[in-house]
């Protein structure tokens, strides 16, 4: 294996996790389409998932909002049953099937973000997390677990839903958590079906010092804007990221 991917990697990690710092998620929907460009795909969703863990574990100490522990117990169960399907189905169903259409949905997405709801009133949205789950909330985490097995993005169901319905802290907040547990069931998956390999663990190693700076920047960003500008940015990662799935 060439020694390139020392060079190559962290680059794209820091760009990966700027975003993450930034917004609570995406890392996946950069560091994925991007290095498998140059390496091994399935190499490159498996340490996507390591990276993940992680920047959410460092993340960690920043989240002040989720307090609601049987919330977060629902969302979580339904995400990782959603994750053991994706990975059975990663086995019969070839991927690059849906994938186009995960980068359409995806663009949708992101222009909802940047144009709709920034003219929505952001003082109809929420600070605090209800006391349990709704069957759209356990629906939206599993289908989100469902696509993080299937491509390594499990971003887009979680991210629609949570969007319409928290500020930008909480938002965020509730993302850094569930992509914690999301990246934990991904890599129990992945080792299980025998994914986990030297290749994945060197990627890894590569990409954790671009993922400390992509961090540290991102974090400092988000803590200087208003809703606004979050939502706008929200809005054009994702569309920048549904044309790289695409592509």
């Amino acid at each position: 294996m060439d020694s390139y991917f020392f060079l190559i990697l962290p680059a794209i990690a820091a760009a990966a996790f700027f975003i993450k710092g930034l917004t609570g998620f995406g890392p996946a929907l950069i560091f994925i389409p991007v290095g498998a460009l140059f390496f091994a795909p399935q190499s490159i969703i498996v340490a996507s998932s390591f990276l993940d863990l992680a920047a959410g574990l460092i993340m960690w100490r920043t989240v002040r909002t989720v307090q609601s522990v049987p919330f977060m117990l629902g969302i979580v169960a339904a995400m990782a049953v959603g994750t053991v399907a994706g990975v059975f189905l990663l086995s019969y169903v070839p991927a690059d099937t849906f994938r186009v259409l995960l980068g359409v949905a995806v663009f949708i997405l992101g222009l909802w973000f940047a144009v709709l709801r920034t003219k929505a009133s952001f003082d109809r949205l929420q600070d605090q997390l209800p006391e349990k789950c709704s069957r759209k909330d356990l629906g939206y985490a599993g289908a989100s677990g469902v696509l993080g097995g299937l491509f390594g993005i499990s971003g887009p169901p979680i991210i629609w839903h949570l969007g319409r319905q928290f500020q930008m802290s909480t938002f965020r907040d509730l993302l850094i958590v569930f992509f914690v547990f999301a990246a934990i069931a991904r890599i129990i998956s992945f080792s299980v079906a025998g994914l986990v390999t030297y290749e994945t663990m060197m990627f890894t190693a590569a990409g954790l010092p671009g993922l400390l700076i992509g961090l540290y920047l991102g974090t400092r960003v988000f803590f200087r804007i208003d809703e606004t500008v979050f939502s706008k940015t929200v809005g054009a990662a994702l569309i920048a990221f549904a044309i790289l799935i695409i592509i």
